[in-house]
């Protein structure tokens, strides 16, 4: 899990996750059982938020950017992945920056804009208008707009439902396996 601290139901807080959902998830389950559960309630889009704080962090970024390139990206999105592939590529404060002002610019709109801050939130400092650190980036922020772009990108497909599941599914095999001793 992302911590020694996280359990499944401050995941599921920290994601947002409608309080009727809560009573569903316990902490003693699984990653992998917990996104299960609500994709077996028929919640498609929580399950791939849960999933996206239950993923080890240092994949997000990089299975982000993968699910998007096999989206066949339009020209907007295509920018913010080569923004955040940049970073990916140099994890530089230049390049995290260069990501964020691209996103800061476009509102935080539109995948293109989702799939940068992602990269540009997965460390260092929330900036303000002129560029300069406020505070520590909060960690469950990564996931948040992750899941938000992976959601806007299944928005534009005919059938949301899914490219979600899709979503999930894959992700389901970047969580810790579950331990059947």
């Amino acid at each position: 899990m992302n911590g020694p601290s996280l359990t499944i139901g401050t995941a599921a807080r920290e994601m947002g996750l409608d309080s009727s959902l809560l009573p569903l998830l316990r902490d003693d389950m699984s990653e992998r059982a917990a996104v299960r559960t609500l994709l077996a309630h028929g919640d498609v889009p929580a399950a791939l938020r849960l999933a996206m704080r239950l993923m080890p962090r240092g994949y997000v970024v990089p299975w982000l950017c993968q699910c998007v390139r096999d989206s066949a990206p339009d020209d907007a999105t295509h920018e913010g992945l080569t923004l955040a592939q940049a970073w990916l590529d140099e994890r530089s404060e230049t390049r995290r920056r260069a990501a964020l002002a691209y996103a800061a610019a476009r509102h935080y709109v539109g995948t293109g804009a989702l799939i940068a801050a992602t990269a540009g939130w997965s460390e260092g400092f929330l900036l303000d208008g002129e560029g300069r650190d406020v505070a520590p980036v909060a960690v469950p922020l990564m996931a948040v707009v992750a899941a938000a772009a992976l959601l806007t990108l299944a928005s534009s497909s005919p059938d949301f439902d899914v490219h979600c599941r899709a979503f999930v599914g894959s992700a389901m095999e970047l969580l810790p396996p579950e331990d059947f001793a």
